[in-house]
Formats: C-alpha cells, structure tokens, sequence
C-alpha cells in the first residue's frame, strides 16, 4: 500500500461557536459572500460544486447541506442548555471548553476519488464543474466516520457532521460535544477532560487512540493508512498558514512584473509599428520621386536596424513574460496545494541490508563464532536505528523551530491587533464627539445658514471672507483654501468642503465664547 495515501484527523477545543462559522459549515451563504470569501487567495469554493455537498443527520442518513431549520450554532446552545452548561463570566481570561471542533479528511488523490471516481475535476478557480456527480462512496465513507464519533462521543453530543466537496480536498466537519459524568453526583455534564484528558499528556495518548480506532474501524476500508499524530497543536498547520502568506506575497510581486513586462511589451510593439509605418512611407517618397535611391537605401537601412533591435527587445520580454506567467501560475498552483490536508511527519525510506550471517559455523569454537556474528549483527542493527533516529531527530528539531517561529508572529500579531484596537476606539470616540459638536452646531438656524454660505462659496471656487474679532474691533481676512484636487471625486470634494465649512464655524464659535466670558 502507498504510505502516502494516510486518513487525516485534526481536533480543535472550542471555547465558543459563533454564527460565523455555523454560516461557513452549513454553506448558508449568498453569491455575494461566497466572492468575497474567494478574494483571499487561500480560499477556493467552486460555486458549481456547492450543490454535491451534504451532511450526515441525526438519523444517519444523507441529508443535504443545511437541511435543519435551526442553524448549528443554534443548535450548541440547545444541548449545552440540556447539559447545564454554564460559561465563567464574560470578562473572565479563562473559559472552559464546550466543544470540540472535528476535520476528518486524508489524502487529497484519494478522497477526490472518492467523492467523483473517473471524473475529471478541474481545480482552478472559477473553473465550471457542473457535470460532476457524487459518489456513494464518500456517502458511505461520511456515515462511517459519523458513527464513529457516535460510538466514542455520543449520538446526542454530535451537533452536526457536514460533508464539504466544494473546496479542493473533500472532508468534513464535525462540531462535538464532549460529555462526561460527575464523580459525586453521577450527573452528565460538559467535560473536556473526560474524552481529551486532564493535561497534554493524556491528551496526546488519547489523540494517537483515536487515529488508531478510526484507521482500524473506519480508513482501512478505504484504502487510508493511519495518519500520523503529535501532542498539542497542529504543526504543519501553522507552517501552512506563514507558508501560504509567503506564497502570496511572493505572488503578487510576480503579477506586477507581469503587468510591468505587457507594459513594456506593448510599448515595443508600437515602436516597431511606428518604424514599420515610416520604412512604407520612404518607399512611397522614392515611388514619387521625391528622394532619390541613394537616400532610400540610407534610411532603409538605418529604420531596418531599429526595427531588428527592437524585435530582439521584444523577443527578451517575451521570454522574460512566460518565465513569470509560469513562475505565478506554479504558485498559484501551490498555494491551492498547500491547503489541502498534510501530514506533519515526512516517511522517510532508508535503503539497508538486513542483517544476516555471512559466514559458516566452523566445527569446533562454535560459541565464539555465534558470539561474533551476535555482535556483526547487533552493529548493523544499532546503525540503523541511528539512521532512522537522526532522520526524525531532524524532523522534529524542524517542526519544533516551526513552532517557536510560529509562536512569536502570532504574538507579534496579537500585539498589532492590540494596538490598532486601542487606536480604532480611540478614532471612533474622537469622530464620535465631533459629529455630536457638528449636529449641534446644524441645530442652530443661524449657524447653519453660516456654515452652507461657506461651503457653498467653497464649491464654487470663490473667495470666501470670514469676520474674526481682534483687539478692540473686528476685522475680515480670506479663508485660506487648497481647491479641488485633480483625483479628488465630485462627491468627496462636496463632503470635504462642508466639513471644512463645519470647523471653520466651530473655530469662530470658540473664539466667540471666549471674547465673552473674558
């Protein structure tokens, strides 16, 4: 069997469960949505395909996608209700666990398989795959995987189990309750430890049973091996996240080359059109008479000259252009591969002999002679086990710098999002109290007459004179004024003006209330 063709199994504890991703799983989206979601260039929902998905219901049976009047989310909150469930407090660091959050999946050849047979999909964005038909076996696969996490978790805690062929590996999405019972009372409650262990330790032994009792009860009927497993988060998951972030940097550097090189492609194309037009010109002038053929002969040779350095311009940058074009769409190609189900351990294939006696017993020394080959063989035994040990030494040293590297962007991250949240409220507290000032100041009859007169003279370019008092009179002086910038839109230079007419007023209002009181 090929050791790549592996089940894959990822859990996530769920301290919550919002409307957000209930909408994502159960596809509860419009048109509208689903391209604004395919504008990150991670994601990659074929619409055509949308119709194939399902999920497995409370009965066992294939249902279509969304088929339940109440949404999933709804749904939680009914059988943490029934549980007796009751979170911390709101404003508490830490929340308990309600849920666990389920994607079984595997080899991403395999699965397709499953799902479409012999069908030919194609997996480029808005590629049109309405012809597909679903397969019964991804329906019978779907069914086996939900009543294993029946048998292990509870019918009645599976809060639903939706089958997604939309997107480029099929696989699906379990949300889970994890119930356990009270020591003293006997009473069923939601209780993380009792299905996923009190610390990581028991939480890794209890992650490799269950790839083990999935691949034994579910994946060997499909031709899935056991997939690998490792304590706490998923590796290569966060390694995918940064990988893919690279991959479209790195994209979309190579599209503005792209566009730079049809830029200049263009440019040369219409040069060499230009010299093109001219050698046609000489050659009606010396038709006419005009230049005599010496001339001719000149000038032809001096446009031919151009027009083969420019062809030969033309010629790079269009190398040049399919190098990129090239480069881009085997990035694309791998950013749409790398969201697909990947197993955090590589197999490693080490090319040995196996151990063996080389030579014959003698008939007299036989002891020494086993004890030597004992120890030949043990030698060759122990350099194996060394191979093999520096090979996943290594692998696990890198996924471990993964880790860390990983670790400290998403504190890096965590800390910008601080920052930017303290100073969007800031911003938002700040533009909160001016539009009050500003309403105000539009409740006053006379100050709004003011304030249109202004913005009005604004609009219209002309000078706008505005009284200010100074020492023991008052005394007029222009409204200093930039104009309409030449990429400015009608409707924004009329917001711009008004808002300007609106602070003007305010200035004069406060210089005004200060006069006063002195």
């Amino acid at each position: 069997m090929n050791t790549d063709i592996k089940q894959a199994m990822h859990v996530e504890a769920g301290k919550s469960f919002g409307t957000a991703e209930a909408n994502e799983n159960e596809r509860r989206w419009n048109d509208d949505k689903i391209d604004r979601k395919n504008q990150d260039p991670t994601n990659h929902y074929d619409k055509t395909r949308m119709k194939l998905n399902f999920e497995i219901g409370s009965d066992g049976k294939v249902h279509p996608l969304g088929y339940q009047e109440k949404s999933l989310e709804v749904r939680l909150q009914e059988r943490l209700t029934e549980l007796g469930w009751k979170p911390f407090k709101p404003d508490s660091k830490i929340q308990p666990n309600c849920c666990a959050k389920f994607v079984f999946g595997g080899n991403h050849d395999r699965t397709l398989e499953m799902a479409f047979g012999a069908q030919t999909v194609n997996l480029d964005k808005d590629a049109d795959n309405s012809h597909l038909q679903r397969c019964p076996e991804i329906e019978q696969w779907a069914k086996d995987v939900y009543d294993w996490c029946s048998r292990r978790f509870g019918k009645e805690n599976i809060i639903g189990s939706q089958v997604h062929l939309d997107e480029s590996s099929p696989h699906i999405h379990a949300l889970i309750v994890p119930v356990g019972q009270r020591s003293k009372s006997g009473r069923e409650c939601v209780m993380w430890s009792a299905k996923f262990g009190k610390n990581r330790y028991e939480y890794g032994q209890m992650l490799r049973d269950m790839h083990t009792s999935l691949y034994e009860e579910v994946g060997i009927r499909y031709g899935l091996e056991r997939g690998d497993s490792i304590d706490g988060r998923n590796v290569k998951h966060l390694n995918k996240r940064d990988y893919i972030r690279q991959l479209t940097k790195e994209a979309k550097q190579a599209e503005k080359a792209i566009k730079g090189l049809q830029t200049m492609i263009r440019q040369l194309e219409l040069k060499i059109f230009n010299y093109n037009t001219q050698l046609k010109d000489v050659e009606n002038e010396l038709l006419s008479g005009r230049i005599t053929l010496e001339k001719y002969e000149s000038r032809k040779t001096d446009i031919l000259k151009l027009i083969s350095e420019y062809q030969m311009k033309l010629d790079d940058k269009a190398r040049k252009l399919q190098v990129k074009e090239h480069e881009l769409d085997q990035m694309t190609k791998d950013i749409d591969r790398v969201g697909r189900v990947a197993q955090p351990f590589r197999n490693h294939k080490i090319d040995f002999e196996p151990p063996r006696i080389t030579s014959k017993p003698p008939l007299f020394g036989t002891d020494k002679w086993l004890k030597e080959q004992n120890s030949s063989i043990a030698s060759q035994f122990v350099k194996i086990v060394d191979q093999i040990e520096e090979l996943y030494r290594k692998d696990a040293e890198r996924q471990v710098r993964t880790v860390q590297n990983n670790a400290l962007v998403d504190y890096r991250e965590f800390k910008w999002f601080q920052q930017e949240y303290v100073r969007l409220t800031n911003l938002n507290e700040n533009q909160t109290e001016q539009m009050q000032t500003f309403l105000d100041q539009l409740a006053e009859p006379s100050v709004r007459e003011h304030i249109f007169t202004i913005a009005d003279a604004l609009i219209g370019g002309q000078p706008v004179s505005v009284s200010s008092g100074g020492g023991g009179g008052n005394s007029n002086s222009d409204l200093r004024w930039d104009g309409r910038r030449p990429d400015e839109e009608e409707e924004a230079y009329r917001r711009r003006c008004l808002m300007f007419a609106i602070c003007t007023v305010k200035m004069l209002s406060k210089g005004n209330r200060f006069r006063k009181r002195v």
